[in-house]
């Protein structure tokens, strides 16, 4: 799968001094120019400003070419500013609560800018059969030719539907997923402020459930991916193609699942996780680790099947 494709859409560029002016808790140290935000580097697009809460994760950002901002504490600045390679040219941003003044400022651009903003593209092609008792936003929905879209589905602004894709009864496309930030004496919800993109010749039956992405991306589905009823995909994932995911599973936060994959019922994808092209996920395995191309893996948590066998006899 091509990962920064959830980034097609680039917004307008900021510097780091123009975002971090809503908020006096931040300090800018070293300017740069931003036009994409996330917590998930490992897809960071180009000229992300991340947060990053230990100096692990900083140096992590400081090799990765396409940040090009980072906001955290005092403390781990001043102990990394020392010690960055020579040429590194970094923007650097400080707060007190970094990962708390982070999604503050993302909601803040997803709510009151045009940050994230995409320009509407809405269409629907020829040949599809669309349901009266369905609901389609009016912005920026892009349905594709011989799309079959049935009774009681949603779909919600920046999706993009491909070509001969079927959305059974009951499907919800474009919600909110879960993020949340416990802060002293309230809980933040964080703003969604991206979309879903579902490939050619999908099939995703009844009452599942697709998020969209927090930041300016997309929830991929790729190309034949076929999913059963009641799966839940959560917001940010990536999804390959020919993959199929059985009933009732669910697939977490910024998980990149690859081309291939079988997922079984019940199962669990833990949020930031690798699963490689071609692995084999059994009924109802929790997926806590990444699982290489071809592996297969079982149980709670998932190990590999073989060992997991092994390991069943002994207490047979």
């Amino acid at each position: 799968m091509q990962q920064n494709a959830v980034y097609s859409i680039l917004y307008r560029m900021m510097l780091l001094s123009e975002i971090a002016t809503h908020y006096r808790t931040i300090e800018v140290l070293r300017d740069a120019d931003v036009r994409a935000l996330t917590f998930d580097i490992r897809h960071a697009p180009p000229y992300t400003l991340t947060y990053c809460g230990s100096e692990v994760y900083v140096r992590k950002s400081i090799a990765h070419a396409h940040v090009t901002a980072i906001l955290t504490t005092p403390q781990i600045a001043q102990s990394v500013m020392h010690t960055m390679p020579e040429g590194t040219n970094k923007g650097l941003a400080v707060s007190d609560s970094p990962k708390v003044d982070f999604f503050k400022l993302h909601n803040y651009l997803a709510e009151k800018t045009e940050f994230y903003r995409r320009p509407n593209r809405s269409s629907i092609g020829a040949g599809c059969t669309i349901s009266k008792w369905a609901s389609i936003d009016e912005q920026n929905v892009v349905i594709g030719d011989n799309v079959v879209i049935e009774d009681f589905v949603r779909i919600s602004a920046n999706t993009t539907i491909g070509n001969g894709t079927i959305i059974r009864s009951g499907t919800v496309i474009g919600g909110d997923g879960f993020q949340f930030l416990r802060l002293p004496n309230t809980i933040l919800k964080v703003a969604h402020a991206g979309g879903v993109w579902i490939g050619e010749n999908v099939e995703i039956q009844s009452s599942c459930m697709i998020d969209r992405h927090i930041f300016g991306g997309d929830t991929r589905i790729g190309n034949d991916t076929k999913l059963a009823d009641g799966v839940h995909i959560a917001h940010c994932a990536q999804i390959g193609a020919r993959t199929l995911i059985a009933a009732g599973a669910i697939v977490l936060g910024s998980a990149a699942i690859g081309d291939d994959v079988w997922i079984g019922p019940g199962a669990v994808i833990s949020n930031e996780i690798d699963i490689g092209n071609a692995a084999y996920i059994t009924l109802g395995a929790v997926v806590t680790r990444n699982v290489a191309a071809g592996e297969r893996v079982t149980g709670n948590f998932a190990i590999a099947h073989e060992r997991f066998l092994q390991h069943l006899r002994t207490i047979r």
